[in-house]
């Protein structure tokens, strides 16, 4: 066994379900200045100064505190506070978690990581200067829901690599004092802005103008039935037709 690195006897004192003992080298947190294991491999240990997070500046120390068990460990607070009324914004705090330095590190391996109040506030403050940050990274889904949602700064920016849609089912607004478009498909293709707009026109004919698919169709059903007519009594026929539907579309124009 490893000897206590402050040259002192190592305590042990066991018990029927637990055991107490000061100067355990422990493999990750170091030294033990106070330690207690139970039947169920349940550990509550106060470490010694081991170093980390000291950066050189000859700080007071910086031992730590370390619970273990292998399930539930659970807080029941605030049993005997007041409940506030609706709208009350006043901090009223059950649990205080600070950190004069350093970080705070919550780590689900396997598992989810629920927050659940009345109002949940996120405040960066950036250590008194102007670099605080909040990020947020998801491997497959960022949903925010809420009858009301509002994203204000300075700059905003809305990227998508694959798609972007914004659907609405009132009225869309939009107020900027320059607004710059560019489309990609322009600059790739040339003249995919003319496809587009081709494909999504009405192509309805004047009133006057001639039919020419109907005309096609007709001179081929028309050369169908008889070879023998004449060439002038075809163009007649084709004329008296697109007079007529002429009436029909006139309402088109």
């Amino acid at each position: 066994m490893t000897e206590p690195i402050d040259g002192k006897n190592q305590e042990v004192t066991s018990k029927l379900r637990y055991t107490i003992s000061s100067g355990d080298m422990d493999s990750i947190h170091g030294m033990s200045n106070y330690q207690v294991m139970t039947q169920e491999a349940q550990t509550l240990g106060f470490y010694a100064d081991t170093g980390q997070g000291k950066g050189g500046q000859g700080g007071p120390g910086t031992g730590k505190f370390v619970l273990n068990t292998p399930g539930l460990g659970m807080e029941v607070l605030g049993a005997g506070l007041k409940v506030r009324d609706n709208g009350d914004i006043t901090q009223l705090p059950a649990k205080i978690i600070k950190c004069k330095k350093g970080d705070v590190v919550i780590d689900c391996e396997n598992g989810d990581i629920t927050l659940k109040a009345r109002n949940i506030n996120i405040v960066s403050t950036g250590a008194g200067n102007k670099d605080g940050q909040i990020l947020i990274d998801a491997n497959r889904l960022v949903d925010v829901r809420g009858p009301d949602v509002k994203i204000q700064g300075e700059k905003f920016t809305c990227r998508a690599t694959q798609e972007c849609d914004i659907v609405t089912n009132g009225f869309m607004k939009m107020q900027s004092a320059f607004k710059i478009d560019a489309q990609k498909a322009d600059e790739a293709f040339g003249t995919m802005a003319g496809i587009l707009e081709k494909a999504t026109s009405l192509n309805v004919p004047k009133v006057g103008e001639k039919l020419k698919a109907i005309e096609e169709k007709i001179q081929a059903k028309v050369e169908d039935v008889s070879e023998t007519l004449e060439e002038q009594d075809i163009e007649g026929a084709v004329g008296n037709i697109q007079d007529a539907l002429s009436g029909l579309l006139g309402g088109l124009g």
